[in-house]
């Protein structure tokens, strides 16, 4: 997220937040992101779309990395090589100090350790967990 909102800064484009099909969830079409965390709409002035308003949203063409301009039937299966291939292609782009031509730019792969400390720094002032979320974070640590 880190890595992906730093981007978005130095691109001046907007961060969404799209963590659906997310493993900690049962429901596919769901964004983990809001069940989590409280919502936002803005980190240190990039504008954040992060709620469920993701599944009535269309974003436009052309993608990079350049499999998700593939007709979303042939990205039902995303092999492993194919999500390494695309962290190193994020990778690249993000440390080139460039921005791409794409309309809109996926980050589905794991970039940790891919942005400066005070990127990861601006993520955890901005968000918050749901009270909820907080509430069992709190408690596990009580416990251990």
């Amino acid at each position: 997220l880190a890595a992906a909102w730093r981007f978005a800064q130095r691109t001046g484009r907007n961060l969404v937040i799209d963590w659906r099909g997310s493993c900690y969830l049962d429901q596919p079409f769901i964004n983990a992101f809001p069940v989590f965390f409280e919502p936002v709409q803005d980190i240190a002035g990039v504008r954040v779309i992060c709620d469920d308003q993701i599944n009535q949203r269309s974003f436009p063409g052309p993608f990079f990395p350049s499999w998700w301009n593939k007709p979303s039937i042939d990205c039902v299966y995303r092999p492993d090589e194919q999500i390494f291939r695309e962290r190193d292609e994020l990778d690249q782009l993000f440390q080139s100090q460039q921005d791409s031509d794409a309309n809109t730019v996926v980050c589905d792969a794991c970039l940790m350790w891919r942005c400066d400390q005070e990127a990861e720094r601006e993520i955890f002032r901005s968000i918050k967990p749901r009270p909820e979320t907080q509430a069992r974070i709190d408690a596990i640590y009580r416990e251990h």
